[in-house]
């Protein structure tokens, strides 16, 4: 195949490369599940399962595997792509797929880079997600604050896709 078609390096052009990560906005009823992180950034935080894609995997692979692997949940169905967003994440720049889905019947095993689960309200939840939280949160670090405002937008984008914004 020609370079051309495959993309040969180009010094003049300049693009942003990121590293994979897939999040699950994993449903029962009207509720998702978050997760309690424990260690690292953010310790104690609630969030969805997920985490980094392996390099070769297909996107909803990672997303599917991340939440077996942290939830010992699995995808009752079809995962549907709710959003991108650029994050820094993992010591650098990621791009966050987030996913809908309906989860298998089963109770939560959580893995141990968490210290609990629970089933919430995604309408409450992003009640909770002020300024000034998010300010309170990021206790002046604009990654931070950057990171949960952009999962900020991705929940309202969640509540109007489910019919609940």
């Amino acid at each position: 195949m020609p370079d051309d078609v495959l993309g040969s390096p180009d010094a003049d052009f300049d693009v942003q490369l990121y590293a994979l990560s897939g999040v699950v906005y994993a449903e029962r009823g009207d509720k998702i599940l978050l997760l309690r992180r424990q260690g690292g950034a953010l310790s104690g935080q609630w969030f969805l399962p997920g985490g980094a894609v392996e390099r070769g995997e297909l996107p909803e692979e990672g997303a599917r595997r991340e939440l077996v692997e942290e939830t010992g949940l699995d995808v009752d169905g079809e995962l549907e792509l709710i959003g991108a967003y650029p994050i820094w994440v993992y010591g650098g720049d990621c791009l966050q797929l987030s996913y809908r889905a309906r989860v298998a019947d089963g109770d939560v095993v959580v893995s141990g880079e968490h210290s609990g689960a629970r089933w919430a309200d995604p309408v409450e939840m992003r009640a909770s997600m002020t300024d000034e939280a998010i300010d309170a949160l990021a206790a002046g670090d604009e990654r931070v604050a950057t990171l949960v405002g952009r999962i900020r937008t991705d929940l309202d984008r969640y509540l109007r896709r489910i019919g609940r914004a």
